[in-house]
């Protein structure tokens, strides 16, 4: 197996830098799963997509899901059913159309995710104090 020395070789990265960062994305991956302890590929795409409801400011229906994460309907019905048996979304009728499904984030699920981008901001300026700290001794 390479050493991480020889894996960078070529490359305007230190093993120290290296290090670092890595430490950084394992760390991050912990903090997203503290938002959904039970995440899956399938619900971190629907994550993903119920943010594009909070950027635009738009309602989220099941076809428009369907299309932001390319899951199967199938797949997609399992994967919100479960999520509202956690308690991290709802579903529930269009007012103006009862044959379309709405999806939205729960409170619980809002929290968690900007705890979460608190979590990472912190992170980052970790990073970045430590990269400044190893540039500093060069």
């Amino acid at each position: 197996m390479r050493t991480v020395a020889e894996m960078l070789q070529g490359r305007d990265m230190t093993v120290e830098e290296y290090l670092i960062l890595n430490r950084f994305w394992i760390r991050i991956r912990e903090v997203q799963r503290e938002r959904d302890p039970n995440m899956t590929k399938n619900r971190d795409l629907v994550g993903v997509a119920l943010g594009y409801r909070r950027i635009h400011q738009q309602e989220v229906d099941i076809e428009t899901l369907a299309s932001l994460t390319g899951l199967g309907r199938s797949s997609l019905q399992k994967t919100l059913k479960a999520m509202e048996r956690d308690k991290m979304i709802e579903l529930y009728k269009d007012d103006a159309d009862k044959r379309r499904l709405l999806v939205r984030p729960t409170r619980k699920y809002t929290d968690r995710s900007l705890d979460m981008y608190e979590k990472t901001r912190i992170l980052i300026e970790e990073v970045e104090r430590e990269l400044k700290a190893l540039r500093a001794k060069k």
